[in-house]
């Protein structure tokens, strides 16, 4: 009597086990079925409630663009003080981090070079003065008819000459960025900054002998103002213009406003973006040249065509949304879309708006 028991207890148990999983099978059971047109939900599933259905329509949205970008000095800013000849650095009159102004002396250069060059002006100019001076003197011979017509010409022509060689002394004396007419035979030559700014780099070594084709030991940078260029795509373009405010966001979080002054009409083949050029007010020194930073461009009021997030996915051959084309059946719709935040994405082509699409639960037709 127990054994049969037993047995009536078990043959119960397997029954109420396949009855339970019969039960869960048809509540996970197939929710769709997929053919060449698409997918059918069955109604019967519970797949139905998980689904979010939208209605594409433009929208009228005030948009924030953010782009990537770089810092770089404005053209001008920066200034590499180097020579155009050797010498030996014989005196330094400022330190990293001095601010300095246009023409200000920086440090003192021995050359046999720049010597030379002194000596040459000074020698042409002395021939040139007197030159000039005897052709002026043989001027009142020549009107009083002592002087032939002959002997005149070729006085003017010493004088042109002598004014010439002068001339080419002094462009050649130019080229060391000093004035002729203070320069002295025998002094070093004092190297005079071109830009006022800040001395950013300084490799002097005072004794150290410097090459013609070395390196600038020194840097002046004016970086009170900067250029940041940004990397816009075509399809962003869209009432950018010159003048415009633009904010620049710093990697540490910092803001700095900016105007653009320059959008660019080449296209860059490597990144498929056009240059924006931003320049911002740096007084703060928050920027600084070679850094990345994050340019927020404003656009107001317009009419896009949005789409959630949640409703794209990318395929084999791009990103497609699901369209419903009758009640409960989908059909997958290529889409070429652009993120404007984290939740919302602007359709650039593949919808043109009425069309109802899965918002959100597309995923389990993905699966």
């Amino acid at each position: 009597m127990k054994y049969k028991l037993i047995v009536l207890i078990l043959a119960v148990s397997a029954l109420c086990g396949c009855g339970q999983h019969a039960s869960e099978q048809a509540a996970s059971g197939p929710w769709f079925t997929t053919d060449e047109y698409g997918i059918t939900v069955l109604p019967e599933s519970s797949l139905s409630s998980r689904l979010k259905l939208e209605q594409v329509a433009p929208q009228t949205m005030d948009i924030q663009i953010r782009t990537t970008a770089s810092v770089d000095a404005k053209p001008g800013s920066v200034a590499e003080i180097g020579l155009p000849f050797g010498g030996r650095i014989t005196r330094s009159f400022v330190q990293l981090g001095q601010a300095v102004r246009r023409g200000q002396a920086l440090f003192e250069v021995s050359s046999s070079d720049y010597m030379e060059a002194v000596k040459d002006y000074q020698e042409s100019r002395s021939a040139a003065d007197l030159a000039e001076a005897n052709r002026r003197r043989k001027e009142t011979l020549h009107q009083s008819g002592m002087l032939s017509e002959r002997e005149w010409e070729e006085v003017c022509a010493e004088a042109r000459n002598a004014a010439n060689a002068c001339e080419l002394s002094r462009r050649a004396l130019a080229l060391y960025q000093v004035d002729p007419a203070e320069v002295k035979v025998g002094e070093p030559l004092r190297v005079v900054s071109p830009i006022s700014g800040r001395v950013v780099r300084n490799d002097l070594v005072i004794g150290g002998f410097l090459a013609e084709d070395a390196d600038a030991p020194m840097t002046v940078a004016d970086l009170a103002r900067v250029w940041v260029t940004a990397h816009v795509k075509p399809s962003q373009m869209n009432g950018l213009t010159a003048g415009q405010t633009v904010q620049v966001e710093t990697d540490a979080a910092e803001t700095v406003a900016g105007r653009i002054v320059y959008v660019g009409e080449l296209l860059d083949e490597k990144t498929r973006t056009l240059p924006v050029v931003i320049e911002c007010d740096n007084a703060a020194r928050l920027l600084r040249p070679g850094m990345f930073a994050t340019a927020l461009f404003d656009r107001h009021e317009e009419q896009l065509l949005t789409v959630p997030s949640t409703a794209v996915f990318q395929g084999e051959n791009g990103k497609y949304v699901y369209v419903q084309d009758a009640p409960g059946h989908f059909v997958k719709s290529p889409v070429r879309v652009e993120s404007l935040d984290q939740e919302q994405l602007q359709v650039l082509s593949g919808l043109r708006g009425g069309e109802t699409i899965i918002a959100e639960g597309g995923i389990y037709l993905s699966e």
